[in-house]
Order: structure tokens, then sequence, then C-alpha cells
């Protein structure tokens, strides 16, 4: 009877084992990456778009929830860190990359450069992205928010300042749709920016002279 008991003991024991590591052992979805593309824009390259005048491209800065590579979706008040999908990058290299590329192919009066802390800038741009997510509000739509401020020379005074939204619907939550509707939002926020740093080439201008 002891050794029919031990018997039972010791198949419970391995059954449980088995199932414990069938649990802790399953492995984690695949990590799928996005590319997240703007639709091609001509850059003209004239005479006149050769004469812009250089602005300090400073990198982009985001609230730490945000500062992550993992596709965020908010439902409700929450966040949730995808564990299957990912971005090339953080949110702020992604939109800053989306910026430069619009700034340098359809701004009549500025041109990207470099922001480098020892070096003179005419003018500089620097910002914060507040929003790049999925929502799961009006069927789902990804989200694109940026807070950007324009300064004199060497940061000196700060011209003007601007909030800058758009969002793309979502015909479902794979990650092509994803990357898509991102490039989606994105391309609607880039000349809703390059439109407010043109519109503020007098007060610049002004602000040079003095």
């Amino acid at each position: 009877m002891r050794f029919f008991a031990r018997s039972l003991t010791l198949v419970a024991g391995l059954a449980l084992a088995a199932s414990l590591a069938a649990c802790f052992g399953k492995p984690p979805p695949p990590q799928r990456y996005l590319r997240v593309e703007l639709a091609q824009s001509p850059c003209p390259g004239d005479t006149a778009q050769q004469h812009r005048l250089p602005l300090g491209f400073k990198g982009l800065t985001t609230m730490e929830n945000l500062d992550r590579t993992a596709v965020l979706t908010a439902r409700d008040r929450v966040l949730t860190a995808s564990l299957e999908y990912y971005w090339e990058g953080p949110p702020q290299d992604v939109v800053g990359r989306a910026l430069r590329q619009g700034i340098e192919c359809q701004s009549t009066g500025l041109t990207p450069v470099d922001y480098q802390p020892r070096v003179a800038h005419d003018a500089v741009l620097t910002g914060q992205v507040t929003a790049f997510n999925v929502e799961e509000t009006e069927g789902g739509r990804f989200v694109v928010s940026v807070h950007l401020d324009l300064w004199s020379k060497n940061m000196g005074a700060r011209i003007s300042s601007g909030d800058f939204n758009a969002y793309a619907p979502l015909e479902n939550f794979n990650g092509d749709t994803i990357a898509r509707a991102a490039g989606d939002a994105l391309g609607r926020v880039v000349p809703k920016v390059v439109d407010w740093l043109d519109g503020g080439m007098p007060k610049l201008q002004k602000a040079l002279e003095k």
C-alpha cells in the first residue's frame, strides 16, 4: 500500500511539473517591427530653396510612459504596451524623422540642420511628443500629438509655440494596418507644422535683425 501511495504521489508530482512547464515554457508571440513611412512628396531643390534659413533641429523628447518601442494601445484611460508589435525606434525618433523630412521637402523658409550646443544657430526647433498610440475608440484609430517651440538665435527667445494633432482610422488592429495609420496620421501633422514654421518667418527675421 505504501509503495502504491508513493507511486501515485510521484505520478501526480510529475503531472504537476509537466503542467507547470507547459505554462511557464509557453513561448511569447514573435516580435514584429513596424516601419512608418510618409507618402512621397517632392523636394523642389531650386535656387530659392537652397537659400533657406538653417533651422537647428533639436531632438524631440517625450513623456516617460511613451519612451519605448512597444506599440501602445489606449483603452479608456489606460495605456497597454504590446508584446508583439514594436516600432523601429521610440516615438520621439519616429516623429522627429518625419518632421525633419517634411520640413526639408516642404518648407519655403527653413531647412533643418543638426542642433549642436556650441554652434550658433539662427533658429532652433524643440518639442515633445505627447501621443503616439492606438486608441480603441470610434472603431479604432491611431493618434499623433506633438508640442513644438520655435526659438530665435541660440534659443535666446521663444518666437512661437504650437500643438499639432491628427488621427487616422483603423480597419483592424493588425501590424500593417497600424503602421499605415501611423504614417497617415503623421502625414497630416507634417503640413500643419510646415505652415506654422513658414508663418513664423517674419517674427524670426525681425528677431535676427535686433
